[in-house]
C-alpha cells in the first residue's frame, strides 16, 4: 500500500469479503480470508472521517455500494499493522450481474499523509491569524487610542501644523488597521476554504481531475 498507496476490496451479494488486494493486505499485516459484514468494523478498527467515531456498517463504502450507490471519495479511519491511524479514501461500485447485485468492488487509496498536510496548513493558518492579531492590529488599536487621549487633552490648543499632523497620524492608522484587518479576513477564508477542502476557484479538491460520480436511477 506504501508503495502504490492503491488497493482493492471487494465483497459478495451478502457483504462477506471476497478480496482484499496484496497492498491491503501488507497495510493491515493480514492474509486474505473471508470475513463477514458485520465483523469488519471490528477486524479493521473502522472508524468516521474524524479519526473517532466507529464507522457503522451501513456506512461502509462496501455496503453502500453494495445497496446500489456509486461511492465517491468516501474517507474512512483504520488501523494499520502496528496499531497507527491511516485514512483512506474510497470510491466504490455495485457489481451487477443481469441486474441482480452480486456485491460490491471498491478502489482505496492512502491519504493519511495528505490530511496531515492538510492539518499542518490550517495549524499554519491561525497562526498566522494570531500573530496578524497581536503583533499589528492590537498595537494599530492602543495608537489610535492613545492618539485620541492626546487630541481631546490638546482641545483646540493646537497650531494649524500640528493638528494637520495629528489627523495625518489619524487617517494612515486608521488605513493601515483597515489594510490588516482584510489581510486577517483573506486568511481566514482561506483557511476556512482548505478545511473545507476546495480548490482556490472554490472546487472541491477531491473532485479535481476526476469524472462526476455515476447516479443510479432505478
Amino acid at each position: 500500500m506504501e508503495r502504490t498507496g492503491v488497493g482493492l476490496v471487494a465483497c459478495d451479494e451478502h457483504g462477506e469479503l471476497t478480496l482484499l488486494s496484496p497492498p491491503l493486505q501488507e497495510l493491515f499485516g493480514i492474509g486474505f480470508a473471508p470475513i463477514a459484514e458485520a465483523a469488519l468494523p471490528e477486524v479493521f478498527h473502522l472508524c468516521r472521517e474524524d479519526g473517532v467515531t466507529p464507522l457503522p456498517v451501513e456506512e461502509m463504502p462496501l455496503a453502500r455500494a453494495r445497496a446500489g450507490e456509486y461511492v465517491a471519495d468516501a474517507v474512512i479511519g483504520v488501523r494499520d499493522r502496528h496499531g497507527r491511524q491511516r485514512f483512506l479514501r474510497c470510491n466504490a461500485a455495485p457489481l451487477e450481474r443481469h441486474g441482480q447485485c452480486r456485491g460490491a468492488i471498491a478502489l482505496v487509496q492512502d491519504v493519511t499523509s495528505e490530511l496531515e498536510e492538510a492539518a499542518t496548513s490550517d495549524r499554519l493558518h491561525r497562526r498566522l491569524v494570531q500573530v496578524v492579531d497581536h503583533e499589528f492590529r492590537t498595537p494599530l488599536t492602543a495608537l489610535l487610542g492613545h492618539l485620541e487621549v492626546v487630541r481631546d487633552h490638546l482641545g483646540g490648543e493646537v497650531s494649524p501644523d500640528l493638528a494637520r499632523s495629528l489627523e495625518a497620524v489619524e487617517r494612515a492608522g486608521w488605513r493601515l488597521r483597515d489594510l490588516v484587518c482584510r489581510v486577517s479576513g483573506l486568511i481566514e477564508r482561506d483557511a476556512d476554504r482548505h478545511r473545507a477542502g476546495r480548490t482556490a476557484d472554490g472546487a472541491p479538491l477531491r473532485a479535481v481531475g476526476r469524472p462526476a460520480p455515476e447516479r443510479r436511477t432505478g
